[in-house]
C-alpha cells in the first residue's frame, strides 16, 4: 500500500512538473529567406531588425526583409505592430512567405514580419528581462595636457507593460594637476504602456553642469506621452508633464524651481553598409515659478556598429538655461563625444 501511495505521487508530481520542463527546454527558430534555419532563443525585434541569440554562434541580428518566419515559444513577448495593436503572447510560424502568426490568450492573427514595429521579451527571471550598454571615450593632448574621459551606459529592465530604466553619462578632465568632473547626467526612470500608443511614468534625475554654473540639481517628475510609428525602422515619442528641481549654483545658493516639461525623442535605423542608428532627443522645459526662465537640454547620437555587440558612439550635445543658475556663467553649453559602446 505504500508502495503504491509512493508511486502514484511519484506518477502525480512528474506530471505536474513535465509541462514546467517542456516550457523551460522550447527553443526558439527563425527562418530565413536564403533556407537557414536558426535554433535558439529570439531575444528582440525593433527598428526592422531582429536580434537572435543562436545556439553555439550567440547574439546574430537579421534584417526584417531577409526573415521568412519566426517561431518563438520560449518566452512571453510585448508585441506592437505597424497597424497600432499590441499583443501579449507568442509567435508561430507560418507557411506564407514573409508572414508570422501571433498567438495570445484572447485572439490569434497572422502578420508580415515587417508589420512588427516592435517585440520584447520579458522572461521568466530577472536576468532575461535586462539589456543595455556601457560607453567609453578618451582625448588627451600634449601641447594643452588636458586629458578628457567620457563615459556612458544604460540598463533596462522590460516587464509585460513596464520597462524601467538607469542611464547616465559623465565628462571628466584633467589638466595635469587636478580632475574636474565638468559634466553629469543620470536618470532612474519607469514607464507604463496602458495602450498601444500612450505610455505615463516619472523619472528622478540627478545633473551637474560647472560650464553654466550648476553644482547640482535633482529633478522629480511626472509625466504622460504618445508613440509614433512612423515605419518600421523609425519611431518617435512626445511627452509633456510636471517637473520640480532642487538647484544649488556654484556659488552655495541653493534653490526650487517647477517646470512644464516637453519632450521628443526620435530613432532611426538604416540597414544600408555601414549599419547606423540615428537618435535624438530634445526637452524643453517652461518654468512656473522663476519668471522668463527657459531651459533646453538636447542630445543627436549616431551609433555605427562595427561588429556585433561593439559599436562606434558620436555625441553631440548642447544645454541652455536662459538664467544661469550662478552669476557670470555662459548660459549655454555645447560638445561632441566619441567613444566604443558595448551592448549586452
Amino acid at each position: 500500500m505504500v508502495a503504491l501511495k509512493h508511486k502514484t505521487f511519484t506518477l502525480y508530481f512528474s506530471l505536474m512538473l513535465f509541462p514546467t520542463l517542456a516550457w523551460t527546454q522550447s527553443k526558439d527558430t527563425l527562418y530565413l529567406v536564403n533556407g537557414t534555419r536558426v535554433v535558439g532563443e529570439l531575444q528582440k525585434m525593433r527598428l526592422g531588425r531582429i536580434e537572435f541569440d543562436a545556439d553555439g554562434i550567440g547574439i546574430i541580428q537579421a534584417e526584417n526583409k531577409e526573415v521568412n518566419s519566426v517561431h518563438a515559444q520560449s518566452h512571453p513577448f510585448r508585441i506592437e505592430t505597424i497597424d497600432r495593436k499590441e499583443f501579449q503572447g507568442n509567435l508561430k510560424s507560418s507557411q506564407s512567405p514573409g508572414m508570422v502568426i501571433m498567438h495570445s490568450a484572447t485572439e490569434t492573427q497572422e502578420i508580415s514580419v515587417k508589420g512588427i514595429t516592435a517585440l520584447s521579451a520579458y522572461g521568466h527571471t530577472w536576468r532575461s528581462r535586462m539589456n543595455g550598454y556601457l560607453g567609453v571615450g578618451y582625448t588627451y593632448t600634449k601641447s594643452s595636457d588636458i586629458g578628457r574621459l567620457n563615459l556612458e551606459g544604460l540598463a533596462r529592465y522590460t516587464s509585460s507593460r513596464g520597462e524601467t530604466q538607469l542611464d547616465g553619462n559623465m565628462i571628466l578632465t584633467s589638466d595635469g594637476v587636478r580632475a574636474r568632473r565638468e559634466r553629469e547626467n543620470l536618470t532612474l526612470g519607469h514607464q507604463y504602456s496602458f495602450s498601444t500608443l500612450w505610455i505615463t511614468g516619472g523619472f528622478l534625475r540627478y545633473q551637474r553642469n560647472l560650464e553654466l554654473g550648476l553644482q547640482r540639481r535633482w529633478q522629480q517628475a511626472l509625466a504622460i506621452g504618445r508613440k509614433f510609428w512612423i515605419s518600421s525602422n523609425q519611431h518617435a515619442l512626445v511627452l509633456t508633464g510636471i517637473a520640480t528641481n532642487q538647484e544649488r549654483n556654484l556659488e552655495g545658493v541653493e534653490s526650487t524651481n517647477t517646470e512644464v516639461i516637453l519632450l521628443l525623442n526620435y530613432h532611426l535605423f538604416s540597414f544600408e553598409k555601414p549599419d547606423i542608428t540615428v537618435s535624438i532627443l530634445e526637452t524643453s522645459f517652461l518654468s512656473l515659478t522663476q519668471q522668463d526662465r527657459f531651459r533646453l537640454d538636447g542630445d543627436l547620437n549616431l551609433s555605427w556598429e562595427m561588429i556585433s555587440d561593439f559599436s562606434v558612439s558620436l555625441t553631440f550635445y548642447h544645454n541652455y538655461d536662459s538664467q544661469s543658475p550662478a552669476t557670470g556663467e555662459s548660459n549655454i553649453d555645447i560638445g561632441f563625444v566619441g567613444g566604443l559602446r558595448y551592448e549586452f
